[in-house]
């Protein structure tokens, strides 16, 4: 069976580190479990010491997009997933992309759609919010290994808006990307994501989209 590398970047996440652990857990597939702390200082750190099946690093803080090329150089798998502390998988998400690369042996990326729930704070349910939709989000992606060798990995210099910059970097570069219509994630949203109330100058998409109209112009795909 093909074995995929899912690594789970984690800052302060101790409330909902767990349910993105078990959403990786339910895949019915071969997983390495890589989950890089980085930094925290609530209680992830004792959470990661009884999880026997994952592969735990730990840095100083240093942002998501350090930690998941700390993940990366760890990883060992020819797939490579990723999943924010904060978002869970739906069931055969990992096995339905699998499946994909074998009908498409040209794709080096199979992304799917990202449902959005929001915290309830007064009953603590996670409810829907907006339509899902396909997103450059890591978390909805499946990646060949060797595409981060071709590619690159991501630019930890971003404020945000890494993985926006990668997939870009990808698809300048003319590498298959295939959209499949099954939502595969839930990005929920609790009011204490990195994100929240920032511009998109201050997310640092407006930088990535100007590297890509940059890369494309001067006729030179690779970052």
């Amino acid at each position: 069976m093909t074995r995929v590398s899912v690594i789970v970047p984690v800052f302060n996440g101790a409330a909902t580190l767990l349910d993105a652990i078990e959403s990786i857990r339910a895949q019915n597939v071969s997983t390495e479990i890589i989950v890089v702390d980085d930094g925290s200082t609530d209680d992830t750190p004792r959470i990661l010491e009884t999880l026997d099946d994952v592969i735990a690093i730990r840095q100083d803080n240093t942002g998501p997009a350090a930690a998941r090329n700390r993940g990366l150089l760890a990883a060992t798998a020819p797939f490579i997933a990723f999943l924010d502390d904060d978002d869970v998988w739906l069931p055969q998400k990992l096995e339905r992309q699998l499946q994909l690369f074998v009908e498409h042996p040209e794709a080096a990326l199979v992304l799917g759609r990202t449902a959005f729930h929001a915290l309830d704070s007064r009953t603590g349910d996670w409810l829907p919010f907006d339509e899902p939709r396909h997103l450059y989000h890591l978390g909805a992606a499946l990646c060949r290994r060797e595409l981060f060798d071709q590619i690159g990995m991501l630019d930890p210099a971003l404020p945000s808006s890494e993985d926006v910059d990668w997939f870009l970097r990808v698809r300048d570069a003319g590498h298959t990307i295939l959209s499949m219509p099954d939502v595969v994630q839930i990005h929920r949203r609790d009011g204490t994501n990195m994100t929240r109330g920032k511009d998109l100058r201050e997310l640092g998409f407006l930088e990535v989209v100007k590297r890509s109209l940059d890369r494309r112009r001067a006729g030179r795909p690779q970052p």
